[in-house]
């Protein structure tokens, strides 16, 4: 496994270039926004709100990676 690439990742974030990506996004959610409540399914087929599993501790919800 490769290491990541952070100085390329600095400098594209250096040069606005992530502002640019994103700004094509206006309604999305972006990094440490808060999320919407609403009703998720477990792996287990368990369904949940958002804030149930957020009233004890934070939450990390991952759709994919730009990188």
């Amino acid at each position: 496994m490769s290491a990541y690439n952070y100085e390329n990742f600095d400098a594209y974030v250096e040069a606005g270039e992530d502002e640019r990506e994103f700004g094509a996004f206006p309604n999305a959610l972006h990094a440490g926004e808060r999320a919407p409540n609403g009703e998720l399914t477990q792996l287990d087929g368990e369904r949940v709100r958002l804030s149930d599993l957020w009233r004890g501790r934070g939450v990390v919800l991952e759709f994919g990676s730009f990188t």
